[in-house]
């Protein structure tokens, strides 16, 4: 799977899938003028402009290429530089922002959006429609959120300035997966031109977003500041959509890679925001001097069964036999933190996802029965003393103690099997390059795709042997749906078809937390997006 990647680190980032959205989207009414900022109100008092936040980052994002680097902290700070066209609210839906509207045609093939007016990037000049064209003709080339829009695409054109136009060769949900990716942030044309092997150069970060980049001392800290050219869009803020308020002067971010340093800095008031461990949390929540934010959504911890034929789960019976075997619950419960887990539901989300949330094939993601599951794996041909090869990262403990639980289940109905953990990269290779030397892979995934065809327990991963070429009708079923009960109905028989030839089994999903400082105002986890946050005097 080429867009593994991209989710190395459960991300508190929501990126989640739209609804069905097939008419224009016409601007909202607010004057941009006068920033909304229900989260800032929420708060005792007015928001105050002014100060410096300080935030940690785990390790240097290295550059602020959004479309190439799939680091997380480059996500965190690509937010708050770059606007996109379009992009999700707090209830996962998206709205316009660098666009003022946008339209869908009939027959779905035409996606057009109007700019709007007006628009500066931070260095002063003027945001125009080549700047769009490149910036998106660059995220699809390069961006691995792009991969499933990348076949379908025909063009992307500027007939008149102001204009953007989308043609495709059959219909795709592309605000959806514009809204949520990370990558559709809009640079200068030129900037987008820079670009080399490893991606746009760092001193080509200039956006349109209410913050800037101001310095960068590598592996120690990366200070953004407000971006006076910033011209908010219309609407009250919400998610990564609507007004933001630029309070604060400056944003640290500092580069600290020992968690328990991290946690001490944060405790201590050096830092003001942190994501801490799992372990950490109960220490945090009775921490009266702390605030902790949980994000909605949350990532997909599931195990890949490899289909090819070098594996005993290219059999349907073993694929089988290894769901009726796995406690998903109890590999659930064993995380130990109640607050930040969610039971499985198969190939989709949770009920936070709306429009993807399907029941079809659940009652059999449900079923837990390890006799019948010793029965399925000899009439699949498990030989006596055959081994289930399973591999993982060591850089995620809870994928490897997953497959510990696992393995121990494997042999208490008397099936030796292995678990190896390797560096990321290392994975990813044995993954690509040596198909048929694994049986299970656990690893992690978006709960909340932007587009079916994004997840690996939709798709299955990159050379695992699934069959896409049978998937392939029910997808495009889904992308040409015309009301929500079409596009219901496509995703219970997308679920359907995932229940039966079980690419992944999804073992439970993981939500991540933030922990911040209470002086932190019109902030509250979501994102690690701080364009409206303020720091009470």
């Amino acid at each position: 799977m080429d867009r593994t990647g991209q989710r190395r680190k459960p991300k508190i980032i929501a990126l989640v899938t739209a609804g069905l959205l097939l008419s224009a989207c016409g601007t909202a009414t607010q004057s941009p003028s006068t920033p909304a900022t229900p989260a800032a109100q929420s708060d005792a008092g007015q928001p105050v402009r002014g100060g410096n936040l300080t935030v940690r980052l785990a390790q240097d994002p290295g550059s602020l290429d959004t479309v190439q680097n799939s680091n997380a902290g480059t996500s965190y700070l690509g937010h708050e530089i770059f606007e996109s066209l379009v992009a999700i609210d707090a209830d996962y839906q998206p709205q316009p922002v660098l666009a003022e509207s946008y339209k869908k045609s009939d027959d779905g093939l035409t996606y057009t959006f109007t700019l709007r007016k007006g628009i500066q990037f931070s260095d002063g000049s003027p945001l125009t429609s080549a700047d769009v064209v490149a910036s998106m003709r660059y995220w699809v080339e390069k961006g691995s959120y792009a991969g499933s829009l990348k076949p379908v695409l025909k063009e992307i054109t500027a007939p008149e300035e102001g204009t953007v136009v989308f043609s495709l060769k059959a219909p795709f949900n592309l605000v959806a997966l514009m809204a949520s990716s990370h990558g559709s942030g809009i640079r200068k044309a030129a900037d987008v031109a820079a670009a080399g092997a490893t991606g746009i150069p760092q001193d080509h970060s200039i956006g349109t977003g209410p913050y800037k980049l101001k310095s960068w001392t590598a592996g120690q800290e990366i200070v953004l500041e407000r971006n006076d050219k910033y011209k908010p869009p219309a609407g009250e803020s919400s998610g990564y959509a609507g007004a933001k308020g630029a309070y604060l002067d400056t944003i640290t971010y500092k580069v600290i890679a020992d968690r328990d340093a991290a946690f001490n800095s944060l405790q201590t008031g050096l830092l003001d925001i942190s994501e801490p461990s799992y372990d950490q949390y109960d220490q945090i929540k009775q921490n009266p001097n702390l605030k902790i934010g949980v994000e909605g959504a949350a990532n997909v911890q599931y195990i890949a069964l490899n289909h090819n034929s070098g594996s005993i789960f290219s059999k349907p019976e073993a694929r089988d036999a290894m769901n009726l075997l796995v406690d998903k619950k109890a590999i659930m419960d064993s995380q130990g933190v109640p607050d930040l887990v969610l039971p499985s539901n198969g190939a989709f989300a949770t009920q936070t996802n709306k429009a993807m949330y399907s029941e079809a094939g659940k009652a059999k993601w449900d079923q837990h029965d390890p006799e019948k599951a010793k029965q399925m794996f000899a009439a699949a041909g498990l030989r006596p003393g055959q081994t289930i090869r399973m591999i993982t990262t060591d850089e995620f403990p809870q994928f490897k103690d997953a497959l510990v639980i696992i393995q121990d289940s494997l042999k208490k109905i008397g099936i030796n099997a292995t678990v190896e953990s390797y560096d990321f990269a290392t994975l990813i290779g044995r993954k690509n390059n040596q198909p048929n030397s694994w049986d299970v892979l656990a690893l992690m995934d978006d709960a909340n795709p932007p587009v079916p065809s994004y997840s690996d327990n939709v798709q299955g991963m990159d050379n695992m042997g699934y069959p896409r070429d049978k998937l392939a009708p029910l997808l495009a079923t889904y992308n040409a749906a015309k009301t929500p009960e079409e596009q219901k109905q496509a995703i219970d028989k997308i679920q359907e078809f995932t229940s039966e030839n079980l690419p992944t089994l999804t073992l439970y999903h993981a939500r991540s937390y933030v922990a911040y400082n209470p002086k932190v105002r019109g902030y509250d986890g979501w994102g690690l997006e701080f364009a409206n946050a303020w720091l009470a005097r």
